[in-house]
Protein backbone atom coordinates (compact mmCIF):
# COMPACT_ATOMS: atom_id res chain seq x y z
CA UNK A 1 0.00 0.00 0.00
CA UNK A 2 2.78 2.45 0.91
CA UNK A 3 4.43 1.89 -2.46
CA UNK A 4 1.13 2.64 -4.25
CA UNK A 5 0.65 5.86 -2.26
CA UNK A 6 4.21 6.94 -2.95
CA UNK A 7 3.78 6.27 -6.68
CA UNK A 8 0.50 8.18 -6.73
CA UNK A 9 2.00 11.20 -5.02
CA UNK A 10 5.01 11.06 -7.31
CA UNK A 11 2.96 11.10 -10.52
CA UNK A 12 0.36 13.55 -9.21
CA UNK A 13 3.11 15.97 -8.22
CA UNK A 14 4.58 15.92 -11.75
CA UNK A 15 1.41 16.74 -13.65
CA UNK A 16 -1.18 19.49 -13.68
CA UNK A 17 -4.43 19.14 -11.72
CA UNK A 18 -6.24 18.96 -15.07
CA UNK A 19 -4.05 16.09 -16.24
CA UNK A 20 -4.56 14.24 -12.96
CA UNK A 21 -8.32 14.61 -13.33
CA UNK A 22 -8.05 13.21 -16.86
CA UNK A 23 -5.93 10.32 -15.60
CA UNK A 24 -8.53 9.43 -12.96
CA UNK A 25 -11.38 9.54 -15.49
CA UNK A 26 -9.50 7.47 -18.06
CA UNK A 27 -8.42 4.90 -15.46
CA UNK A 28 -12.08 4.64 -14.46
CA UNK A 29 -13.07 3.64 -17.99
CA UNK A 30 -10.52 0.83 -18.05
CA UNK A 31 -11.79 -0.55 -14.73
CA UNK A 32 -15.43 -0.18 -15.80
CA UNK A 33 -14.83 -2.09 -19.01
CA UNK A 34 -13.07 -4.84 -17.08
CA UNK A 35 -16.03 -5.06 -14.73
CA UNK A 36 -18.47 -5.33 -17.64
CA UNK A 37 -16.57 -8.09 -19.43
CA UNK A 38 -14.44 -6.33 -22.02
CA UNK A 39 -11.33 -8.51 -21.86
CA UNK A 40 -8.82 -9.26 -24.61
CA UNK A 41 -5.81 -10.02 -22.39
CA UNK A 42 -3.39 -7.07 -22.46
CA UNK A 43 -4.63 -5.86 -25.84
CA UNK A 44 -7.03 -3.00 -26.69
CA UNK A 45 -6.51 0.58 -25.55
CA UNK A 46 -8.46 3.58 -24.33
CA UNK A 47 -6.71 6.91 -24.72
CA UNK A 48 -7.30 10.57 -23.90
CA UNK A 49 -5.74 13.88 -24.83
CA UNK A 50 -3.85 15.71 -22.08
CA UNK A 51 -5.56 19.04 -21.33
CA UNK A 52 -3.63 22.12 -22.46
CA UNK A 53 -0.91 19.95 -24.06
CA UNK A 54 -1.68 19.78 -27.76
CA UNK A 55 0.81 17.02 -28.57
CA UNK A 56 0.33 14.70 -25.57
CA UNK A 57 -1.99 11.84 -24.74
CA UNK A 58 -2.50 9.19 -22.06
CA UNK A 59 -2.90 5.45 -22.63
CA UNK A 60 -2.35 2.22 -20.70
CA UNK A 61 0.92 0.34 -20.82
CA UNK A 62 0.80 -2.64 -23.17
CA UNK A 63 1.83 -4.97 -20.33
CA UNK A 64 -1.26 -4.22 -18.24
CA UNK A 65 -4.71 -5.74 -18.07
CA UNK A 66 -7.65 -3.33 -17.99
CA UNK A 67 -8.38 -4.29 -14.37
CA UNK A 68 -4.87 -3.22 -13.30
CA UNK A 69 -4.90 0.31 -14.68
CA UNK A 70 -4.67 3.24 -12.25
CA UNK A 71 -4.37 6.97 -12.72
CA UNK A 72 -0.65 6.75 -11.97
CA UNK A 73 0.08 3.78 -14.22
CA UNK A 74 -1.16 5.47 -17.41
CA UNK A 75 1.71 6.38 -19.73
CA UNK A 76 2.12 9.76 -21.37
CA UNK A 77 3.31 10.01 -24.99
CA UNK A 78 3.51 12.59 -27.70
CA UNK A 79 2.29 12.00 -31.25
CA UNK A 80 5.84 11.32 -32.45
CA UNK A 81 6.09 8.32 -30.13
CA UNK A 82 8.20 9.90 -27.39
CA UNK A 83 7.41 9.01 -23.78
CA UNK A 84 6.96 12.25 -21.85
CA UNK A 85 6.97 10.95 -18.27
CA UNK A 86 9.08 8.23 -16.69
CA UNK A 87 7.18 4.95 -16.42
CA UNK A 88 7.95 1.25 -16.16
CA UNK A 89 5.48 0.73 -19.02
CA UNK A 90 5.58 1.34 -22.74
CA UNK A 91 2.94 1.17 -25.47
CA UNK A 92 2.81 -0.90 -28.61
CA UNK A 93 3.29 0.33 -32.16
CA UNK A 94 -0.39 -0.34 -32.78
CA UNK A 95 -1.35 1.90 -29.88
CA UNK A 96 0.79 4.70 -31.22
CA UNK A 97 -0.53 4.33 -34.76
CA UNK A 98 -4.22 4.15 -33.91
CA UNK A 99 -4.49 6.39 -30.87
CA UNK A 100 -1.70 8.85 -31.53
CA UNK A 101 -2.78 9.09 -35.15
CA UNK A 102 -6.47 9.73 -34.55
CA UNK A 103 -5.91 12.19 -31.71
CA UNK A 104 -3.37 14.08 -33.78
CA UNK A 105 -5.56 14.17 -36.88
CA UNK A 106 -8.86 14.87 -35.13
CA UNK A 107 -8.40 17.71 -32.62
CA UNK A 108 -12.16 17.72 -31.98
CA UNK A 109 -11.88 14.34 -30.25
CA UNK A 110 -10.62 14.19 -26.69
CA UNK A 111 -10.73 10.41 -26.28
CA UNK A 112 -10.32 7.39 -28.54
CA UNK A 113 -11.41 3.88 -27.50
CA UNK A 114 -10.44 0.87 -29.60
CA UNK A 115 -11.58 -2.62 -28.61
CA UNK A 116 -11.94 -6.13 -29.97
CA UNK A 117 -14.92 -7.80 -28.34
CA UNK A 118 -16.53 -10.96 -29.74
CA UNK A 119 -19.59 -8.91 -30.70
CA UNK A 120 -17.88 -5.98 -32.39
CA UNK A 121 -15.40 -8.24 -34.15
CA UNK A 122 -18.24 -10.39 -35.48
CA UNK A 123 -20.12 -7.31 -36.63
CA UNK A 124 -16.99 -5.97 -38.30
CA UNK A 125 -17.01 -9.05 -40.55
CA UNK A 126 -20.62 -8.61 -41.67
CA UNK A 127 -21.13 -7.12 -45.13
CA UNK A 128 -24.26 -5.32 -43.93
CA UNK A 129 -22.38 -3.55 -41.16
CA UNK A 130 -24.37 -2.10 -38.28
CA UNK A 131 -28.09 -2.07 -39.05
CA UNK A 132 -30.38 0.54 -37.42
CA UNK A 133 -32.63 -2.15 -35.94
CA UNK A 134 -32.55 -1.12 -32.26
CA UNK A 135 -32.64 2.15 -30.36
CA UNK A 136 -29.04 1.49 -29.39
CA UNK A 137 -27.98 1.06 -33.02
CA UNK A 138 -29.96 3.90 -34.57
CA UNK A 139 -27.98 6.51 -32.62
CA UNK A 140 -24.98 5.68 -34.84
CA UNK A 141 -26.90 5.96 -38.13
CA UNK A 142 -25.13 8.39 -40.43
CA UNK A 143 -22.28 8.87 -37.98
CA UNK A 144 -20.44 5.59 -38.55
CA UNK A 145 -17.61 4.97 -41.04
CA UNK A 146 -15.90 1.75 -42.15
CA UNK A 147 -12.22 0.90 -42.59
CA UNK A 148 -11.10 -2.11 -44.63
CA UNK A 149 -8.58 -4.47 -43.07
CA UNK A 150 -5.11 -3.95 -44.51
CA UNK A 151 -2.99 -5.93 -42.08
CA UNK A 152 -1.95 -5.11 -38.54
CA UNK A 153 -1.60 -1.43 -37.64
CA UNK A 154 2.14 -1.50 -37.03
CA UNK A 155 3.35 1.13 -39.51
CA UNK A 156 3.01 4.90 -39.26
CA UNK A 157 1.37 5.04 -42.69
CA UNK A 158 -1.59 3.31 -41.09
CA UNK A 159 -2.46 6.62 -39.43
CA UNK A 160 -3.32 8.22 -42.75
CA UNK A 161 -5.41 5.25 -43.85
CA UNK A 162 -7.43 5.24 -40.65
CA UNK A 163 -7.98 9.00 -40.73
CA UNK A 164 -9.06 8.83 -44.37
CA UNK A 165 -11.63 6.16 -43.51
CA UNK A 166 -12.86 7.99 -40.42
CA UNK A 167 -13.29 11.29 -42.24
CA UNK A 168 -15.50 13.60 -40.20
CA UNK A 169 -17.28 10.74 -38.42
CA UNK A 170 -16.97 9.95 -34.73
CA UNK A 171 -17.23 6.16 -34.94
CA UNK A 172 -15.38 3.63 -37.07
CA UNK A 173 -15.93 -0.07 -37.70
CA UNK A 174 -12.55 -1.54 -38.52
CA UNK A 175 -13.43 -4.43 -40.83
CA UNK A 176 -12.30 -7.87 -39.62
CA UNK A 177 -10.78 -6.17 -36.61
CA UNK A 178 -12.97 -4.29 -34.10
CA UNK A 179 -14.38 -0.86 -33.41
CA UNK A 180 -13.02 2.64 -32.76
CA UNK A 181 -15.14 5.05 -30.75
CA UNK A 182 -14.25 8.73 -30.60
CA UNK A 183 -15.44 10.96 -27.78
CA UNK A 184 -15.53 14.69 -27.24
CA UNK A 185 -15.18 13.77 -23.57
CA UNK A 186 -14.00 10.64 -21.78
CA UNK A 187 -17.51 9.89 -20.45
CA UNK A 188 -18.89 10.24 -23.97
CA UNK A 189 -16.40 7.73 -25.38
CA UNK A 190 -17.28 5.24 -22.63
CA UNK A 191 -21.06 5.57 -22.94
CA UNK A 192 -21.01 5.48 -26.75
CA UNK A 193 -18.82 2.36 -26.62
CA UNK A 194 -21.37 0.78 -24.29
CA UNK A 195 -24.24 1.55 -26.67
CA UNK A 196 -22.28 0.27 -29.67
CA UNK A 197 -21.47 -2.97 -27.87
CA UNK A 198 -25.13 -3.55 -27.00
CA UNK A 199 -26.16 -2.69 -30.56
CA UNK A 200 -23.67 -5.24 -31.94
CA UNK A 201 -24.77 -7.96 -29.52
CA UNK A 202 -28.45 -7.32 -30.29
CA UNK A 203 -27.89 -7.43 -34.04
CA UNK A 204 -26.03 -10.72 -33.88
CA UNK A 205 -28.79 -12.23 -31.75
CA UNK A 206 -31.49 -10.94 -34.12
CA UNK A 207 -29.72 -12.29 -37.20
CA UNK A 208 -29.39 -15.69 -35.59
CA UNK A 209 -33.00 -15.78 -34.42
CA UNK A 210 -34.38 -14.55 -37.75
CA UNK A 211 -32.13 -16.66 -39.93
CA UNK A 212 -30.71 -13.65 -41.78
CA UNK A 213 -31.44 -10.05 -42.70
CA UNK A 214 -34.67 -10.87 -44.55
CA UNK A 215 -36.36 -11.81 -41.29
CA UNK A 216 -35.50 -8.55 -39.51
CA UNK A 217 -37.67 -5.42 -39.26
CA UNK A 218 -35.57 -2.42 -40.38
CA UNK A 219 -37.03 1.07 -39.83
CA UNK A 220 -37.50 3.33 -42.83
CA UNK A 221 -34.47 5.47 -43.70
CA UNK A 222 -36.23 8.70 -42.76
CA UNK A 223 -37.13 7.24 -39.36
CA UNK A 224 -33.53 6.17 -38.71
CA UNK A 225 -32.22 9.60 -39.72
CA UNK A 226 -34.79 11.33 -37.50
CA UNK A 227 -33.97 9.14 -34.50
CA UNK A 228 -30.21 9.68 -34.94
CA UNK A 229 -30.78 13.43 -35.16
CA UNK A 230 -32.87 13.31 -31.99
CA UNK A 231 -29.95 11.76 -30.11
CA UNK A 232 -27.26 14.00 -31.58
CA UNK A 233 -29.40 17.07 -31.06
CA UNK A 234 -29.36 16.55 -27.30
CA UNK A 235 -25.69 17.50 -27.09
CA UNK A 236 -22.66 15.57 -25.93
CA UNK A 237 -22.18 13.31 -22.94
CA UNK A 238 -20.17 14.84 -20.09
CA UNK A 239 -19.20 14.01 -16.54
CA UNK A 240 -22.50 15.58 -15.44
CA UNK A 241 -24.69 13.43 -17.67
CA UNK A 242 -26.92 10.84 -16.02
CA UNK A 243 -24.81 7.73 -16.62
CA UNK A 244 -21.32 8.89 -15.65
CA UNK A 245 -21.98 9.82 -11.99
CA UNK A 246 -23.83 6.52 -11.54
CA UNK A 247 -20.92 4.60 -13.02
CA UNK A 248 -18.42 6.38 -10.77
CA UNK A 249 -20.53 5.60 -7.69
CA UNK A 250 -20.44 1.94 -8.64
CA UNK A 251 -16.71 1.96 -9.33
CA UNK A 252 -15.91 3.82 -6.11
CA UNK A 253 -17.74 1.07 -4.28
CA UNK A 254 -16.16 -1.98 -5.93
CA UNK A 255 -12.78 -0.84 -7.28
CA UNK A 256 -11.71 2.49 -5.73
CA UNK A 257 -7.98 1.93 -6.31
CA UNK A 258 -8.37 3.22 -9.90
CA UNK A 259 -7.87 6.71 -8.45
CA UNK A 260 -4.39 5.94 -7.10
Amino acid sequence: MSQTIQTTRSVASQVSPQEWQTRVALAATYRLMALTGVFDLTYNHLSARVPAEDEAYLIKGEQQLFREVTASSLVKYDFAGKRLLDSPYSISAGGQVIHGGVLQGRPDLQAVFHTHTPANMALSALKVGLLPITQHAVRFHGHLAYHDFDGFEFDVAGRDRILASLGDKQFLVMRNHGVLIGGRTIPEAYVEHHFFEYAAQSQLAALQAAGGVDGIVIPREEVSVHAANQIRGRGGITEKSRDWPALIRWLDDVSPEYKT
